[in-house]
């Protein structure tokens, strides 16, 4: 608290003088250190604005080549055993991925109630993947939110249900939800892996999420500090300028992460509607596989016997070979 402040309060002269050091008596103390970081912040706000603009890529449909930089493993059968790959979806069946991109809620819908062949009698809420425990009731059962599908009356009105498992019980994930559930249906009804593009898919979004999230948080830490130094530091003009600065990198910080939000948004509904016109594209023309598709294990190299070897005797085999 400064001399002025203490002295409106009504506090004695000799008792400010008593209270506050001349070194705090001129407004804030830490002028020189509050210099230093705006300074700091004014050297790095050019940088953060500018990759703020330059990433405007990633939060169009442009971002979705970025899943290319993410490697997939190999399935036996090729491709998790589905009729068309995800990546040839637009192209051999393009008015069942116009729909299913353009309306991303109806197309579950309707991608839903052709996995159950029509028969609404067999549907439950998200058909009992997400039961459990949810949001706060993970770290503390007695929260909100435990689902336990069947309980809620769907019997009685199945398709308004339905209806609302699309598009707001999950809030803005919803249809992402109900994506899920039904792509994880279909795989388990015949036997089907996961395609390649699909676990690329899954890795981007991981990888731009955890990105988004850090910036979020930086963002949001950065301009709180900075809103409490200016509020605690009125009288400082350094303090006032380190405040203005990091107001602004904050908000670039989290511009950057909006922007990678509607990124990750751009790639996951055009990877839903390439996904659900496969599921379409399998439903009309593919049969149940024997078995679920496996990984392929990457070979190396031979023994002396004629067997392979994997990764972890491949420093075994270099040894003997050096012997």
């Amino acid at each position: 608290m400064s001399r002025a402040m203490l002295q409106e309060l009504g506090a004695p002269s000799e008792c400010v003088d008593a209270i506050c050091c001349d070194f705090w008596t001129e407004g804030c103390g830490c002028d020189g250190c509050y210099g230093c970081i705006a300074d700091g912040f004014e050297a790095i706000n050019p940088f953060m604005e500018c990759v703020a603009d330059a990433i405007w890529i990633f939060g169009s449909p442009l971002a979705f080549p970025c899943i290319f930089f993410f490697k997939a493993p190999e399935t036996s059968p090729p491709g998790g055993g589905w009729q068309v790959p995800m990546m040839k979806t637009p192209i051999k069946a393009c008015p069942q991925w116009c729909f299913y991109t353009i309306c991303c809620p109806c197309g579950q819908w309707h991608m839903r109630r052709k996995l159950l062949e029509g028969d609404m009698s067999k549907y439950k809420l998200w058909q009992g993947y997400h039961d459990g425990p949810q949001c706060c009731a993970r770290r503390c059962p007695s929260m909100p939110i435990t689902i336990k599908s069947g309980t809620y009356g769907e019997e009685k009105c199945p398709n308004a249900f339905l209806c609302a498992e699309v598009t707001c019980l999950a809030g803005a994930w919803s249809v992402c939800c109900s994506f899920d559930v039904n792509r994880r249906m279909i795989k388990e009804q015949r036997n089907l892996g996961d395609d390649p593009t699909e676990v690329r898919v899954r890795k981007c979004i991981g990888f731009f999420s955890n990105i988004m999230s850090q910036l979020y948080c930086l963002g949001c830490c950065v301009k709180c500090a900075s809103c409490l130094v200016g509020c605690c530091a009125t009288e400082s003009e350094g303090a006032q300028e380190c405040s203005e600065e990091g107001g602004r990198a904050g908000r670039a910080c989290i511009s950057c992460a909006h922007t990678i939000w509607r990124g990750i948004w751009s790639v996951k509904v055009i990877a839903m509607g390439c996904s659900s016109a496969q599921m379409d594209v399998e439903m009309k023309k593919g049969e149940p596989l024997p078995s679920v598709p496996t990984a392929e294990k990457m070979e190396r190299g031979a023994d002396s016997e004629g067997g392979t070897l994997d990764d972890d005797d491949e420093e075994a085999w270099w040894a003997k070979g050096k012997k």
